[in-house]
């Protein structure tokens, strides 16, 4: 019966935390103490120990750091456990060192790369960003499942290249992790996301999607801001930038209320400084951009 106490020796042996708990006895061990048979609380037949996993009373793991090997207890989600198992291990595999160094981008890119993570972070997993849209690295926008499913991830645990179908899953569980608007107006910080994902990106993989993206931007804006291709090099980085965060149009169109695109090609670099501070973004960032147009400036001097 439920909170029976049977007096006897509780059999265990010592190692990780078995879960569920299994309760010696003439059934083996798919008898009434394990939950993959019955969830019933009830009797377990055979030698018990006095507290065994027919009883709902059992101390919370947590309340017992220092516990002796072979406490009965219950998990935070309430499940019996007890030290000493059988079965077979679920360490993780081990990381290869050279497959998740860290990445260097190319010479000329230094700057662009640091100022760009340090405002878009750089996250391995799938995450949900500030306007609640599907996001993995540094700031790739990830419009749909397929989208994912063209970068290459690595499960988290086994290290093996993750299949199309773990991607899907991914994206979806992070999709369907959308807060509440209402309590979280700008969004959960990133970080909230990694606890339901279960593949990670390379930083190589992650930093060469990140100059892919970039390059693309750069190969875009003299479509949008004329003469871009004589632009002060420090003009180009703050441009690059704001177009990694508006897009080349919106770069042209509505940064600074279209004026940034005036001051641009007008060669009035003062001026683009003097607009970001009202571009989106945070002030840290615009700051940086303000510095770099205030750079062009010196080098080029509005004539």
């Amino acid at each position: 019966m439920a909170g029976s106490r049977i007096p006897g020796p509780l059999q265990c042996l010592p190692g990780p935390y078995r879960i569920p708990a299994r309760s010696p006895g003439p059934l083996g061990v798919l008898d009434q103490g394990d939950s993959n048979f019955t969830s019933l609380l009830g009797d377990t037949p055979g030698p018990l120990g006095w507290r065994d996993h027919a009883d709902p009373t059992l101390p919370w793991l947590g309340d017992l750091p220092n516990c002796a090997a072979g406490t009965p207890a219950r998990a935070a989600d309430g499940t019996p456990v007890v030290t000493g198992s059988d079965l077979p291990s679920k360490a993780k595999a081990t990381k290869d060192p050279a497959l998740w160094k860290a990445w260097t981008p190319p010479a000329g890119y230094a700057v662009l790369y640091e100022l760009i993570v340090a405002n878009e972070g750089n996250l391995s997993y799938m995450y949900l960003d500030t306007k609640n849209k599907v996001t993995v690295g540094i700031g790739c926008y990830l419009p749909g499942v397929e989208d994912a499913k063209k970068l290459r991830f690595y499960n988290r645990d086994t290290q093996a290249v993750a299949t199309a179908e773990e991607i899907e899953a991914d994206y979806k569980a992070v999709q369907e992790a959308k807060p509440d608007p209402e309590k979280f107006p700008k969004g959960r910080p990133a970080s909230h996301y990694e606890q339901f994902t279960k593949l990670d990106m390379t930083p190589t993989d992650i930093g060469e999607r990140w100059l892919a993206d970039v390059k693309t931007f750069q190969k875009q804006l003299p479509s949008y801001f004329k003469d871009f291709s004589n632009y002060p090099s420090d003009a180009k980085q703050a441009l690059t930038d704001i177009a990694y965060q508006y897009g080349a149009s919106g770069a042209s169109k509505n940064a600074g209320g279209g004026k940034l695109k005036e001051a641009a090609e007008s060669g009035d670099w003062q001026a683009a400084a003097d607009l970001c501070a009202k571009l989106e973004g945070q002030a840290s960032r615009n700051t940086k951009r303000k510095q770099l147009f205030e750079a062009a400036a010196k080098a080029a001097p509005k004539q």
